[in-house]
């Protein structure tokens, strides 16, 4: 399972001297705070996380010793519970994983121990799981807070999870615009020395975890094998040009929401959001009222909004490579971090996208298939749409 996610992840982010590392906790927990504190040096504020946030980031240890990195930020805005086999790819792909807890909630600690041991189930039952487990960093966050649970607390209460690993938990802080302070330094000097220890092939036997409650996905196919099964497609794909022409000449070979999803990528790394949000809704309703693929459709505005967001966001969100700053620029409003050609780097960094009930974290049904959502741009009624809080920092502090 997951051998597509592998083989781009090596792909496209071949192993170098730098450390992959797998962040993951519950939402809130500061998994984001800590990627930009390391990335940055200072406290950018941000919202819950939906795809991936990736950064190579030098990180400051407490030896002076150099640890350099790229951490993928999981961001789980869209439920924990959809990304188990997901993010089994990523931390069989990583050389440590690093699990944050807020220490100052401790009516979601159980919630927190339990997602962890799901995690390191679908990792060790993974047939294609790496000979030795990567060491595991718990950061119990916020422990600077009136009402955090002790070390000792926290410890204990994760024990049973990490029995047989190479594991410690360290207390953080993250709350002001330097490392000092924080607890980070002394808990990557825990992980260079594990991840040395690691790499000797001293690490201890693993047991198996208790086996815990299976994931319950929102339809018969997991997110992790829509992501898989995109990511095999993308090798056969047309090019973007190509794509276009079939659009716009009303004959794609498939009406489905990958080619809905790689449309809209296609014309919005191409024109921007601006110009390529009134593309896609022209050339949506002219596809849907010509194609025979599409009869007894109807356009539907908020969906195709709520889309164009979603896509938008993810575009936005990717890190700069070699291959994106060489294409083509897109308005200079947009800044230029990826390229019609970077599908499926897109998709690595967002499988989100894979989920064609996402909108229903948003909405509730009743709103979203209105006959006035139909028609019309209607707001969600669950929770606002993601934004660019994160990366807009990135490029106002120009890292």
């Amino acid at each position: 399972m997951a051998s597509a996610i592998r083989s781009l992840l090596s792909r496209l982010y071949p192993n170098t001297e730098d450390y992959t590392v797998t962040i993951v906790g519950l939402g809130g927990s500061g998994k984001t705070t800590l990627l930009y504190l390391l990335k940055l040096g200072q406290i950018v504020t941000t919202i819950p996380s939906i795809g991936f946030n990736v950064e190579a980031v030098n990180v400051t240890t407490a030896t002076g010793k150099p640890f350099r990195m790229r951490g993928w930020d999981i961001g789980t805005g869209c439920g924990i519970q959809y990304l188990y086999g997901v993010i089994t790819a990523y931390i069989n792909s990583s050389e440590a994983l690093i699990w944050v807890v807020d220490a100052s909630d401790k009516e979601r600690l159980e919630e927190s121990v339990d997602a962890l041991k799901n995690i390191l189930f679908w990792a060790d039952t993974d047939a294609n799981r790496p000979k030795n487990m990567p060491p595991v960093l718990i950061l119990a966050n916020k422990s600077d807070k009136p009402n955090a649970m002790s070390l000792d607390y926290i410890r204990i209460s994760f024990a049973k999870v990490t029995a047989g690993r190479l594991t410690s938990v360290f207390k953080t802080s993250m709350t002001g615009n330097t490392l000092v302070g924080t607890g980070l330094p002394e808990a990557f000097d825990w992980l260079q020395l594990a991840l040395e220890i690691s790499k000797s092939g001293k690490n201890p036997s693993l047991l198996k975890a208790v086996e815990p409650r299976m994931p319950n996905p929102r339809s018969q196919s997991t997110l992790a094998e829509k992501l898989e099964s995109w990511l095999t497609r993308t090798e056969t794909d047309s090019p973007p040009d190509e794509l276009m022409a079939r659009f716009n000449a009303c004959r794609l070979p498939d009406w489905d929401h990958y080619t809905h999803i790689r449309i809209a990528y296609v014309i919005l790394t191409k024109y921007g959001r601006k110009e390529g949000k009134d593309l896609i809704f022209k050339g949506l309703e002219k596809y849907i009222s010509v194609s025979p693929q599409t009869k007894g459709r109807s356009f539907h505005v908020s969906m195709t909004y709520f889309w164009i967001q979603i896509v938008h966001f993810g575009i936005r969100n990717m890190p700069t490579t070699p291959s994106s700053i060489a294409s083509p620029s897109p308005p200079l409003s947009e800044p230029n971090l990826a390229s019609p050609d970077d599908f499926a780097r897109f998709l690595l960094i967002n499988p989100h996208v894979a989920d064609g009930n996402l909108w229903s974290d948003y909405y509730t049904k009743d709103v979203m298939m209105s006959p006035k959502a139909k028609a019309e741009m209607v707001l969600p009624d669950k929770k606002p749409l993601p934004n660019l809080v994160v990366r807009d920092a990135i490029t106002t502090f120009g890292v």
